[in-house]
């Protein structure tokens, strides 16, 4: 396994010109069923114009993706390996840093971001094995990767997020969810990143130095590192929504420090500033989150 994940290149990438905004045609995304909640984030989907040659900006969502490709050709900016036929699923880890990809024709791309907690159950590997790689679907799960893309491919009509879901739940039948993490995960969430890792302890029942160790095992992040992400993927989400509110107070009600430490970690996780992430999700170039 360790072979086949190290074969793929991180997604590391370099900054570079985002282009001409090409707009999605459109993108959904939709919670996870009941069975699946304590394991996915969300299901995800996207359409192109053909046509389109698109640059995207990818965030740092604190999750791992599954994603299946119906129909493109897609490479990443700089150190990432092309994306084409004939592999159509991918495991896309979670990365520290934003980077873009780069679509030209794609027509429909479906996906789920999995909890950490969700990534050994579903994947049979924990996500710190997967690290910041983009890796084949086919290397880490074997033969069920074609079962899982005849499953959601049968279909290119809005039923797409519905067999993406049956087929996390036929993997993760029979599958052990890790109670610790998928608690850790659930409280860090719950509170927009901003739980302390003391308090994260005491609820886990465990000492802080256990949690670290059970998390970075698990999640392949310290619970620190993984709450930073969870604060950030919210104020990312919230910009779209920022409007006229000032900087300072929408820095304050994402739990940062001041608008100083807002714009740190954005330009540590997205590589450019919030003022600049705000204008390129206007012209609807930052792909799923």
């Amino acid at each position: 396994m360790r072979d086949n994940l190290a074969k793929h290149s991180a997604l590391v990438l370099e900054e570079c010109d985002m282009g001409p905004a090409q707009p999605y045609q459109w993108y959904v995304e939709a919670p996870p069923p009941p069975s699946l909640a304590h394991v996915v984030a969300s299901l995800w989907e996207i359409r192109i114009p053909t046509s389109a040659d698109t640059r995207m900006r990818i965030l740092p969502n604190a999750c791992v993706d599954i994603v299946v490709y119906a129909s493109v050709t897609s490479q990443g900016e700089g150190n990432a390996g092309v994306v084409a036929p004939p592999h159509r699923s991918f495991v896309v880890g979670s990365t520290l840093r934003s980077f873009i990809v780069r679509s030209v024709g794609c027509r429909h791309v479906i996906g789920a971001s999995l909890l950490p907690a969700g990534v050994q159950p579903l994947l049979g590997v924990p996500a710190r094995l997967i690290g910041e790689r983009i890796a084949l679907l086919q290397d880490i799960i074997g033969s069920a990767a074609g079962e899982m893309e005849e499953r959601i491919l049968s279909t290119t009509d809005d039923r797409a997020l519905s067999r993406m879901s049956h087929a996390l739940v036929h993997l993760l039948a029979s599958r052990v969810v890790q109670p610790v993490i998928a608690r850790a995960v659930a409280s860090i969430r719950a509170a927009g990143g901003r739980k302390r890792i003391d308090t994260l302890a005491q609820e886990t029942n465990l000492s802080t130095r256990q949690l670290e160790r059970v998390f970075v095992d698990h999640v392949g992040l310290g619970p620190k590192t993984y709450s930073r992400l969870v604060r950030f993927d919210r104020a990312a989400r919230g910009l779209g929504t920022r409007g006229t509110l000032p900087w300072s107070q929408f820095a304050l009600g994402f739990g940062y420090v001041d608008q100083a430490h807002l714009i740190n970690e954005f330009k540590e996780f997205a590589r450019v500033s919030p003022a600049q992430f705000e204008r390129e999700l206007a012209t609807g170039r930052v792909g799923p989150q």
